[in-house]
């Protein structure tokens, strides 16, 4: 069936901050959604009693109700919630998204119907949800639209740590640190945990991830503007057999990206220095 919309939006006027950037990253992934602040020209003068029934009942194939505590005290999305719930029950069919800032319930919206709850979470969090609802053939993810290289906002370095015993100063094993450093425009970003990648001369590239994590960072994390974290990796003898199937020639980086899609690389380093050290223990 072929509709006017992929996906209309039914919100409070409290929580427009949030569902406005979601509108915007739709509309700028092609994605045909109804969102008030888009069609005033087309608004102006028409009765949206009537016409607010065709489009939350009749003109989309999902509606995203945004429910808050808002969203229940409201006239106009109270209207817009009883036409979203007829349409979900005169065909019988997946329609209905919610999407909660909070526990209310609002009447004719059964709590068995999956949520996705975003009180901790980001616009960007949930437009790729959405593009990912809608088919990923048909939309371009969020995470492919940015491939920026900024070697100045992630750095990867290696270096030994040693302890102190009755037998003087003993080497305790390498650990790759790997730092974030937000420089982007704006107050912050979500950065994902770094991943790494091993390049050899003929350009062929392996991807990993490390786990022994010294520091603990619950991902996405939050990085305000200008803020710095240190991401160390401890590795140890029992990785040898791992390290020494790369080519000893070879370089490895680590990879970062953000919740809005941006990626970053960071400087080489060189396969050999790990396998060295880790033989010297």
């Amino acid at each position: 069936m072929t509709y006017e919309y992929d996906i209309t939006l039914s919100f409070a006027g409290e929580d427009r901050k949030f569902v406005d950037r979601v509108a915007e990253l739709l509309k700028e992934n092609k994605v045909k959604v109804f969102y008030d602040k888009f069609e005033e020209a087309d608004l102006w003068g028409k009765d949206l009693g009537i016409h607010f029934d065709t489009v939350y009942r009749k003109s989309a194939k999902y509606c995203i109700p945004f429910i808050s505590k808002y969203y229940k005290e409201k006239i106009w999305t109270n209207f817009e919630v009883k036409n979203i719930i007829c349409r979900a029950i005169e065909q019988n069919e997946e329609y209905i998204l919610p999407v909660r800032f909070d526990d209310t319930e609002i009447d004719g919206i059964r709590p068995t119907i999956g949520f996705i709850d975003v009180r901790d979470k980001e616009p960007e969090y949930l437009v790729n949800l959405i593009l990912e609802k809608l088919g990923s053939d048909k939309k371009i993810p969020i995470a492919q639209q940015f491939q920026e290289k900024r070697k100045d906002i992630l750095t990867t370095t290696i270096f030994e740590t040693f302890l102190q015993s009755s037998f003087g100063i003993q080497p305790n094993g390498p650990i790759i640190s790997v730092t974030i450093t937000n420089k982007l425009k704006g107050d912050y970003r979500y950065f994902y945990e770094p991943t790494f990648r091993v390049q050899n001369k003929n350009k062929k590239e392996i991807g990993f991830r490390l786990i022994n994590v010294l520091n603990e960072y619950k991902f996405p994390l939050k990085i305000e503007h200008g803020e710095e974290i240190e991401i160390k990796y401890e590795l140890s003898r029992s990785q040898l057999d791992l390290w020494e199937k790369f080519k000893k020639e070879s370089e490895f980086y680590s990879i970062c990206s953000t919740t809005v899609g941006e990626k970053f690389e960071s400087n080489l380093n060189k396969v050999s220095s790990i396998i060295d050290t880790l033989k010297s223990l």
